[in-house]
C-alpha cells in the first residue's frame, strides 16, 4: 500500500451488499475519533451517499452525546432481543443513520461471544439502506474492538502528535496486524498545527511500523486544531454543518475526497 494516498483493498470480502464498512479506531481515548467519524458521515451524507454510523463505543455512546439525542432504543436492546438493529436507528444531519450505543453500561464494552455474533450479523441489514457503514469503535484492544475492526473491510485509524497516543496506536495495530498481515489500516492525524506536522507524524509511525511488522500504513490525511470544534461540541451540532469551511471541516472533505477517489 502506498503512504503517499489512502489506498484500499483491490477486492473485499464478499458481503450481502455492496457497501464499504470502515472502522474508526484508536489506541486511546481522548484523540477525537467519535467526532471526526461523526463529521466524516456528514460529509459523505452531504455529497449524496448514504452513511450509517454504528455507535460502537460501546458503553459510553459518544455520538449521541455529540448529536444531543436521547435514544428509546439502542444497541443494550438489540443485545437483549428486544429490537433488532434496523429498528433503533436515528436520523442525523442530511440523512445520516445513527446506530445509537448505549451510555454508561460497562458490560456493552466487554461483550461476550453470543452477544458479539449478534450484533455483527445484524450489521448487513443496516448496509442495506448505506453506501458507507462507520463504525466507531471503542479505544483500546478488548476482545469488541479487536472484532469490529476485524469485521470491517478496513480501518481508519485516529491518533494525535503525542508520544503516547502514537505508541497506543502502533500496539493496536501491532496486535491485528500479527494476525491478518495485509489488513489495510490508514492513519489520520487529529489536532496538528499544519500538514507539514502531520506528515511528520505519519512518517514517525509508518517508519516505526515498516521497521518491526514489515507493513506501511496507508495515509488518511489530517484535521488541525481549531476553536470551531469546541465550540460544535458545546452546541451538540457536528462542526463540518456549524462551520462548514473551518479548517478542520475542510481536512475532513479531503479524506471524503480519498474516499471517494476524488
Amino acid at each position: 500500500m502506498s503512504g503517499d494516498s489512502l489506498s484500499f483493498p483491490s477486492t473485499l470480502p464478499p458481503l450481502a451488499t455492496r457497501h464499504r464498512t470502515i472502522a474508526f479506531t484508536s489506541g486511546k481515548g481522548g484523540v477525537g475519533k467519535s467526532n471526526l467519524i461523526l463529521n466524516t458521515g456528514v460529509v459523505l451524507a452531504r455529497r449524496g451517499k448514504r452513511v450509517a454510523i454504528l455507535g460502537g463505543d460501546l458503553g459510553l455512546a459518544s455520538l449521541n452525546v455529540l448529536l444531543g439525542l436521547s435514544p428509546r432504543w439502542d444497541l443494550r436492546h438489540v443485545l437483549a432481543g428486544e429490537r433488532r438493529l434496523n429498528e433503533i436507528l436515528l436520523r442525523g444531519p442530511h440523512g445520516l443513520l445513527i446506530i445509537p450505543a448505549g451510555s454508561g453500561v460497562a458490560e456493552l464494552a466487554n461483550l461476550g461471544d453470543e452477544e458479539r455474533e449478534t450484533l455483527l450479523g445484524q450489521l448487513d441489514e443496516v448496509g442495506a439502506a448505506a453506501d458507507f457503514l462507520l463504525i466507531d469503535t471503542g479505544a483500546g484492544i478488548s476482545d469488541t474492538v479487536l472484532n469490529l475492526i476485524v469485521a470491517s473491510d478496513e480501518a481508519v485509524v485516529v491518533t494525535r502528535p503525542e508520544p503516547t497516543a502514537l505508541a497506543d496506536a502502533y500496539a493496536l495495530m501491532k496486535v491485528i496486524i500479527q494476525h491478518q498481515t495485509s489488513f489495510p489500516f490508514h492513519l489520520l492525524i487529529n489536532m496538528v498545527r499544519d500538514g507539514e506536522q502531520a506528515e511528520q507524524v505519519y512518517r514517525s509511525l509508518s517508519q516505526i511500523l515498516t521497521r518491526f511488522l514489515g507493513y506501511q500504513p496507508g495515509y488518511a490525511g489530517y484535521v488541525v486544531m481549531d476553536r470551531s470544534v469546541g465550540e460544535a461540541v458545546v452546541q451538540q451540532v457536528p462542526f463540518t454543518v456549524l462551520t462548514p469551511r473551518s479548517p478542520a471541516a475542510q481536512g475532513l472533505e479531503a479524506l471524503a475526497d480519498r474516499l471517494l477517489g476524488s
